[in-house]
């Protein structure tokens, strides 16, 4: 799908970013939330552009479409002008960021006015920056804490740090995600000043 990088990144600016653009073959329609309806497939990108040469370094497209009436990863294409390098793709991309980003973030970017192909979507804290909700600064949604509730059992020791440079936020506002994450009971509560805790599945909340 991206025969030519140069070409289908072209006029991004240096650095990383990630925009959305329509995708290519059969057109269908999936039903999201607040009754807006988002045409399947899609494509979201993520790529860096030299500074310098103004090409791109690495890239990742990734298609979804619509499968069983579900949004669902169908494509998937990584490149790299000097070689892949897996341990920048792992910290980079996450799988599911494409699907939760179309799910997600899409519905609600349209609900409000904005055209999603004509949006710059975050290039920081990518694998975790899906929700609309994050960035706007407006309460977080169940579905982002959730995810924070995820990162934080497998960060263990150290968690604050961690989720602060990969979210590139303060370790105060990742402690804070955590704590509003056992106050929505999707994390169980612990003595006060001690860590851990277990996931609640949703059944039991």
């Amino acid at each position: 799908m991206v025969a030519d990088p140069r070409a289908w990144f072209a006029g991004r600016p240096p650095g990383v970013s990630s925009r959305l653009t329509p995708g290519g073959g059969t057109k269908s329609l999936w039903q999201a939330e607040y009754n807006v309806a988002i045409e399947l497939p899609v494509v979201l990108d993520l790529v860096e552009i030299d500074p310098t040469s103004g090409d791109p370094v690495w890239w990742v497209a990734a298609t979804v479409d619509l499968r069983d009436r579900v949004p669902t990863l169908t494509h998937v294409f990584v490149g790299a002008e000097g070689g892949l390098d897996p341990v920048l793709l792992q910290r980079e991309f996450r799988w599911l960021t494409p699907v939760e980003v179309v799910t997600r973030m899409v519905p609600r970017l349209i609900a409000e006015g904005t055209d999603p192909f004509n949006y710059n979507f975050p290039a920081t804290g990518h694998p975790e920056a899906s929700s609309v909700d994050r960035m706007s600064g407006r309460q977080l949604s169940n579905e982002f804490l959730e995810d924070v509730a995820r990162e934080y059992l497998a960060q263990g020791r150290g968690y604050a740090a961690k989720m602060a440079a990969a979210h590139q936020v303060s370790e105060r506002t990742a402690k804070s995600w955590v704590e509003k994450a056992r106050r929505r009971g999707i994390l169980t509560k612990t003595r006060p000043g001690s860590k851990g805790g277990e996931w609640v599945p949703k059944s039991r909340r």
